[in-house]
């Protein structure tokens, strides 16, 4: 028998009595290397030192321990802390089939990651999990988009005046929408309110999980839940440590479900192919991107054509590019071509009325560092993957932005094909991903 106790208060399991070998085989199985990065020994999140480990990761220690012959008894001495809320659900936003089902689990298990596709409804479902069990909620996010996003939401939905943490700003509420960075910054020991629920909106950020750690695991709430468009497949440190915090995932839709379904567009895929003049030279990584991607004329030149093209079909465009520099360069060529096309970034001052003139048309073509995760904006129905790069996760969060309902139209992503062997692979990667995750809607032959 092993004896798992989850004390009040704590978002840590300890492990109180075992055999002497159970400790060590326990430590190995939450142990990692990271295999790339400035990380050079094996951590693990099994403390020797206070015989725990993080709560998220208890059903997959149970299983393993099961599975090795060993009954596992769990003491879990947690309360629910929190006030009642007095949330009115807005009628107008009906659940749908999936949605009612990842409602339904996540109250049941308490805690986990609900994988929804962007555009599937993910804040919806998050406020409805809120609504159901009726106390106190402390969202998380991770831009000032995504806290007046859900906080408006919040309000629109529910009928609460939310509390905001985040951008200069500290005001509790019954529900509160705070940036991870200002609780880093000030310390969730600041929170003078208790809350039932701890939600992670975009919990699948492997590049901030040592972030996402130090918060989630200093929050105690029994209550604990990720919403993610694009879960991870791979259990390297990041997503043992994201696990850690929320659990592991326990309801997932595919995107391709949802586009049988009709609730959201059906994506046609297109290639760019250009021919450049010269072969890169550079040695590193940094100059190769801006020799071969960002100052390389013919691509910028064929982006802009595709561009033109697809603005000219009647599509709001959004072009896609990782620097700053290079989002400017398109935006000039746009211009000079007699495009009305804006760059958007997180350094953008006027970035609100860029947006709004996109949304209502006035800006056709809208070229932007800024829109992967969590903004919506459903005029979207174009995109162009400009900014190369092998990031799944990046990928399928940007052209997520493109995907939803249109009336009799289709959601065109466009991806650009690089000849350089490196940047080549990169395509490869980002289309291997696109393949994944849209099954039989991905219409390229390779």
């Amino acid at each position: 028998m092993v004896v798992f106790r989850i004390p009040r208060g704590s978002a840590k399991v300890k492990v109180e009595r075992a055999d002497p070998k159970v400790y060590f085989q326990i430590y190995n199985l939450l142990s990692f290397r990271k295999d790339f990065g400035r990380w050079d020994k094996a951590e693990s999140l099994y403390d020797p030192y206070t015989n725990t480990f993080p709560v998220g990761l208890l059903p997959r220690v149970k299983k393993f321990l099961n599975s090795k012959g060993y009954r596992v008894k769990v003491k879990d001495e947690r309360v629910i802390d929190g006030v009642k809320i007095n949330s009115t659900w807005n009628e107008n936003y009906k659940l749908r089939k999936y949605q009612k089902k990842a409602v339904k689990l996540a109250i049941k298990e308490k805690m986990g990651v609900l994988a929804l596709p962007v555009g599937s409804g993910k804040t919806v479902v998050g406020l409805r999990i809120i609504h159901e069990i009726g106390r106190s909620a402390l969202i998380i996010v991770h831009t000032k988009e995504l806290l007046y996003q859900w906080a408006d939401k919040v309000k629109e939905i529910l009928g609460i005046e939310p509390g905001i943490i985040g951008d200069n700003k500290w005001s509790e509420g019954d529900i509160t929408v705070a940036m991870i960075q200002t609780l880093l910054s000030r310390g969730t020991d600041k929170l003078q309110n208790k809350y039932a629920i701890v939600m992670f909106d975009e919990c699948h950020r492997t590049s901030a999980a040592e972030k996402f750690y130090e918060v989630g695991i200093s929050l105690p709430q029994v209550y604990r839940f990720g919403l993610s468009a694009t879960p991870w497949r791979r259990l390297r440190g990041e997503e043992m440590k994201i696990e850690g915090v929320v659990g592991p995932i326990i309801y997932e839709v595919k995107a391709e479900d949802l586009i049988n379904e009709g609730f959201l567009a059906k994506p046609k895929f297109e290639v760019i192919e250009y021919n450049s003049k010269m072969p890169a030279l550079a040695d590193k990584y940094k100059e190769l991107y801006e020799e071969a991607i960002m100052e390389n004329e013919e691509r910028n030149k064929a982006i802009v054509e595709k561009a033109i093209e697809l603005a000219n079909q009647g599509h709001r465009v959004l072009i896609d590019v990782k620097r700053i520099d290079h989002g400017e360069i398109l935006v000039k060529m746009l211009k000079e071509r007699g495009v009305n096309a804006e760059f958007l970034s997180s350094q953008s001052p006027n970035r609100w009325e860029i947006l709004e003139k996109f949304k209502n048309g006035e800006i056709p073509v809208l070229v932007s560092t800024l829109l992967k995760e969590g903004v919506d904006i459903p005029e979207i129905s174009a995109i162009i993957l400009a900014g190369g790069g092998k990031s799944d996760v990046m990928t399928i969060q940007t052209i997520g932005r493109a995907l939803r309902p249109k009336a009799g139209g289709e959601a065109v992503i466009v991806d650009v094909k690089d000849s350089d062997p490196l940047l080549f692979t990169h395509f490869i990667e980002r289309q291997k991903a696109l393949k994944q995750y849209y099954g039989k809607y991905y219409n390229l032959r390779l």
